[in-house]
């Protein structure tokens, strides 16, 4: 960066897992670079545990616990809902969940990071908040 009674300038390199570069990075962006015209901004996606220090990142984004145990995080964003669906096909042959934990049972296209291993009954991720079947937003 420039002397700082100047504009700030220079590089930010960012790595960013895949939805949180898409939710919260890329919408930030263009405010950001309107301000700050003369910082060049590199961003990697990547949804592995990124060595931010150790890869020359000056910034890491990541949702919710993908941070590693000696980062600090700083929450950048509201939290986010998620949803299940299924086609109604598909729920009238396999039933419809009643829990977080019944999708265990059914077929599922699930995203697996490289920090969290299989989505089975016995490695379940955390699950908070409500869990609506049925519900659609209006």
């Amino acid at each position: 960066m420039r002397d700082t009674r100047e504009r700030p300038a220079g590089n930010l390199r960012i790595t960013a897992g895949e939805h949180a570069a898409s939710a919260v990075l890329w919408p930030a962006l263009k405010p950001f670079m309107l301000q700050y015209p003369d910082i060049n901004i590199e961003i990697t996606v990547d949804n592995g545990l990124t060595d931010i220090v150790g890869d020359r990142f000056d910034a890491g984004v990541r949702l919710g616990e993908q941070v590693a145990k000696d980062m600090i995080a700083v929450r950048i964003a509201p939290d986010m809902r998620m949803a299940v669906v299924g086609s109604p096909a598909y729920l009238q042959r396999a039933g419809t969940p009643q829990t977080p934990w019944d999708l265990a049972q059914h077929r599922c296209i699930n995203l697996r990071l490289p920090t969290r291993g299989d989505f089975t009954p016995g490695n379940l991720p955390a699950m908070a908040g409500r869990f609506r079947c049925g519900w659609r937003d209006s």
